[in-house]
């Protein structure tokens, strides 16, 4: 045992965990746990903002599958952590949410800048907790990382302001590797999952998320089944040009998609929690596979279900399937439908104008590399990477359920941090951007060469299309020309405005500096043409 002060030994305890980063904003609440990082292995990242720190955290958990950290000050700092643990929340990404907080003798009254903070971040946190003693301090932030951690989630601790600098006895922290390890179905369950697929006659795969790292065994799937491949956005870098990949769902997805889930009779779903609520009422035989029982019947209900992690259960499972009785004249139709979605994007590139956010989508693909990490914001840009980006086997990170704008800026910080060698994009529009633009300084500060491509089409162009659509007037949807590309230079970092004939010379010239560049891409408000879902 040994005597530290609350800061020291919350530190040792987050370190010994594994964390690497705190992400966070000053704030008089929590100064000396902030002090305590300057000479600590753990490593302080200031954000401008308390929203792109949870968001940051978030985003390091969906990457590294550890428990993100983030830091605000108590009352208003706190406050602007919501967006960020609600995303954490609704994708299932463990994050410890560490606040500062009025003194002891304050709790509970009207003292400035006191809120219950449990109630505050209750609704988007699975537990909230204020440390109620200093000797606490050891068991109550192991149960809380334990928390996070089994039940996939975001959790809060409060401490107190005077609380930071007492003496306690602290016992050697003891990580617990132990509570990573999930469920996995048996060979039994298995043996009997391939039985109930060899009945499909016009079988079809969803790969979401949680197939990330199975794509090849998703591909040898479809192949022995004649199955064709739809998938969710974050699997848009990583599913590779294939007969059987017909394209992603959603709003920015492909109508051919949706059009062949409906026909399906059978489905197997990997990884996914989506479903197009246009195919709600329709009823089909489902296999899904997740690592998370509780997710198995998400998005469309499971006839049977397998839980493990994606590339297991799918080796297993194809090694049981040897003679599965590939279905050729479903398989046919299914590369002719998919043959014949592809022609019809390519004649929409081939009628499209130098302005169009799809010929953008085309040349981020050509531009980027193998590994390279996009970090997608929320809008209209989205739907169009979805519908023409051409992946290489890249990763994608989204806000996928609760959709904040201006998620891109703190993830991109995050990821470029656990990735240094890697391309970071951080795609977003000038909605989003303009919400969080102080995180462009924040990645000047860090000296991190991030990628932001800002698709400027002076609107919240998703909101103007539904309310053209609603025969609405079109009231608070336009938005006035800013000239980010002199923003980001005022940052200390790089600005260009540039045009969709000038779009890849400006990335070929970004190759060239170490330091975040911004480029401020004109494009046309076109409005999308809807997959419907």
């Amino acid at each position: 045992m040994k005597q530290l002060t609350v800061a020291r030994a919350l530190a040792d305890v987050l370190g010994a965990w594994g964390a690497k980063f705190v992400f966070g904003t000053v704030g008089d609440t929590i100064l000396p746990f902030l002090a305590c990082l300057g000479d600590h292995p753990l490593r302080f990242i200031p954000l401008r903002n308390e929203e792109s720190a949870a968001y940051a955290a978030s985003a390091y958990a969906k990457l590294t599958g550890t428990v993100g950290i983030v830091v605000a000050d108590g009352g208003p700092g706190t406050g602007r952590l919501v967006n960020g643990l609600a995303d954490a929340l609704s994708d299932g990404a463990p994050v410890l949410a560490l606040t500062g907080q009025v003194e002891s003798m304050y709790l509970g009254t009207g003292h400035v800048q006191y809120i219950n903070q449990q109630q505050l971040l209750g609704a988007v946190t699975v537990r909230s907790e204020n440390l109620g003693n200093p000797a606490g301090l050891t068991t109550v932030v192991s149960d809380l990382l334990r928390t996070a951690i089994v039940q996939g989630g975001p959790v809060h601790l409060s401490i107190p302001k005077d609380f930071w600098q007492q003496l306690i006895q602290a016992a050697p922290p003891q990580p617990e590797p132990f509570l990573g390890e999930g469920a996995q179905s048996p060979e039994s369950v298995i043996a009997k999952g391939a039985e109930f697929i060899r009945g499909f006659q016009r079988p079809m795969i969803l790969a979401g998320r949680g197939a990330g790292g199975a794509v090849q065994e998703v591909v040898d799937l479809a192949e022995r089944l004649g199955a064709g491949i739809v998938y969710t956005l974050p699997l848009v870098g990583s599913i590779p040009d294939h007969p059987l990949v017909v394209g992603g769902l959603g709003e920015g997805g492909a109508e051919a998609a949706t059009e062949l889930l409906h026909q399906c009779d059978g489905l197997v779903k990997v990884g996914a929690t989506y479903w197009p609520t246009a195919l709600t009422s329709d009823r089909k035989m489902v296999l899904a596979i997740d690592k998370h029982p509780a997710k198995v019947s998400q998005g469309i209900p499971a006839d049977f279900g397998l839980v493990g992690d994606a590339g297991t259960v799918l080796t297993k499972l194809l090694g049981k399937l040897a003679a599965a009785g590939k279905k050729d004249a479903w398989a046919e139709h299914v590369t002719q439908t998919a043959e014949q979605w592809q022609r019809r994007l390519e004649g929409e590139l081939a009628e499209a104008s130098p302005g169009h956010p799809g010929r953008a989508m085309r040349v981020l693909a050509q531009f980027a590399a193998a590994d390279a990490l996009f970090c997608l914001d929320v809008g209209d840009h989205v739907l169009w990477f979805s519908r023409f980006f051409k992946g290489k086997g890249q990763e994608v990170l989204v806000s996928g359920r609760w959709r904040g704008m201006g998620f891109s800026l703190g993830a991109s910080i995050a990821a470029q941090l656990v990735y240094p060698q890697r391309q970071v994009f951080a795609l977003v529009g000038d909605g989003g951007f303009s919400m969080l633009m102080g995180e462009f300084s924040s990645a000047v500060d860090q000296g991190l060469p991030i990628l932001f491509v800002l698709l400027n089409n002076r609107a919240y162009a998703m909101e103007a299309s539904a309310m053209a659509a609603a025969g609405l007037k079109p009231i608070g949807v336009h938005l006035p020309d800013v000239r980010f590309d002199q923003v980001a230079q005022a940052c200390g970092g790089v600005g260009l405005r540039v045009t969709g004939d000038s779009l890849l010379q400006a990335l070929q010239e970004s190759r060239l500096v170490r330091q975040p560049v911004l480029l401020d891409l004109q494009v046309e408000p076109i409005r999308l043409p809807t997959a419907g879902g």
